[in-house]
């Protein structure tokens, strides 16, 4: 082949690559269908809370325990009237003894601990009338075993009367609980949150949030010795009334329902340190051999050109084994940006060591000269900057990758 038609074979074999590219980017575009949002939503109650929103007191990639949206003042003064004006009114108490078997790949977790209620004559008097249980007006909305015991099970036959007037009554709970929130775009520097949703089974229509509100008790609410999960950072817990919004009335005619919810969480994180050593080392080690592949003898083309090969094999066991970990998601987290940016160095050694073997071919056909010598220094040249541009460009694509990320996502 001469130089000639070497050169329009590689103009054609660019080209193809470029549309090649194009038609699969415009393809997967045309497939790719938009999430549909869900209509029911959390908005944060103006009632009491144990929940940290300040700035401040956030981890770096913006976590929050908040979920929902804050109400904006003049819905907080309309939801205190509400506060006011609701015939029951339920101080509900969540303590958390033990936590274990957090699952990623099926976001969820095992828990126990004690929950208990307190309320007044007027919904004592309700639950009289309809001839039921205040544990069989309530439901844990996020537990995964529905088939099992009762989510909440009483401690005594039936509630105390305080002096005070008021009534009492202390469950216990135990079960497998869905997680809905938690940071995988930041994977694996990740903030998960282990949620335990309260909520009143309005079977009647009567307990909406204008009717029964939960009110968190602060005080005596937390978590237990034993609630932790081995291998990860507790960042506290909290709790929270929200107002549920339900995207319908449940058939019972009237506008879309309301109710009060009480969100307990205890939140996790993973060690910055550990998540390094873990992750970030062994693919660092194993890149390391990427930019250092033009360091072996020019005459070794096959030694050359195995190396990107087992970098690329070596890669593809990796990535699999951390994301055997977690769920399928519809998008990528931040690990796996950085195998891409891997990927693609990969694949540039890879034609760049097959390109250099070409231009070693046709320097050896070369007369000794200028021209052999002025191609040699350059390959040389090449072989020197390859290490330096490849730190520069891949550590600035990984920069720009987290800092892209969505916050608090």
């Amino acid at each position: 082949m001469t130089k000639g038609q070497q050169r329009r074979w590689n103009l054609i074999a660019i080209t193809s690559v470029v549309v090649a590219a194009i038609l699969a980017i415009s393809a997967i575009t045309w497939i790719d269908y938009p999430q549909v949002p869900n209509r029911d939503t959390l908005r944060l109650s103006s009632a009491a809370r144990a929940l940290i929103t300040q700035a401040e007191l956030l981890p770096a990639s913006g976590w929050s325990r908040l979920q929902g949206d804050v109400l904006t003042p003049a819905e907080q003064r309309q939801d205190q009237e509400e506060l006011q004006q609701a015939p029951y009114l339920i101080q509900t108490g969540i303590y958390a003894t033990s936590t274990s078997e957090l699952n990623l790949n099926v976001p969820s977790y095992n828990g126990n601990g004690y929950i208990w209620f307190r309320w007044q004559q007027p919904f004592q008097n309700y639950l009289e009338r309809t001839e039921s249980t205040i544990g069989q007006r309530m439901i844990l909305l996020n537990r995964l075993i529905s088939d099992a015991d009762p989510a909440l099970q009483a401690i005594g036959e039936k509630p105390e009367k305080t002096e005070d007037g008021s009534y009492y009554q202390l469950f216990t709970f135990k079960g497998r609980y869905y997680i809905n929130k938690a940071s995988f775009r930041h994977y694996p520097f990740m903030t998960v949150s282990l949620p335990l949703a309260l909520e009143p089974d309005d079977v009647d229509g009567q307990l909406d949030y204008t009717q029964l509100r939960l009110e968190p008790d602060i005080q005596n609410s937390g978590m237990g010795l034993y609630a932790k999960i081995i291998g990860w950072l507790n960042h506290g817990w909290s709790i929270a009334e929200y107002r549920h919004h339900y995207a319908t009335n449940f058939g019972l005619g009237g506008p879309e329902s309301d109710y009060s919810q009480v969100l307990f969480e205890i939140s996790f994180g993973t060690s910055a340190w550990a998540s390094f050593w873990r992750f970030l080392l062994p693919l660092a080690v194993v890149m390391s051999m990427v930019l250092l592949v033009f360091k072996v003898r020019s005459d070794e083309q096959d030694a050359r050109a195995s190396i990107p090969v087992t970098v690329l094999l070596t890669l593809v066991f990796l990535q699999q084994d951390y994301r055997s970990q977690l769920p399928d998601l519809p998008f990528l987290t931040f690990l796996d940006q950085v195998y891409v940016v891997a990927y693609v160095v990969t694949l540039a050694a890879f034609v760049l060591v097959i390109w250099i073997g070409r231009r070693y071919e046709s320097m050896e056909q070369l007369p000794d000269g200028p021209a052999k010598q002025v191609l040699l220094q350059r390959l040389d040249r090449l072989d020197v900057v390859w290490p330096m541009l490849v730190v520069v460009l891949g550590a600035g694509a990984i920069v720009t990758c987290w800092l892209t990320l969505p916050a608090g996502s």
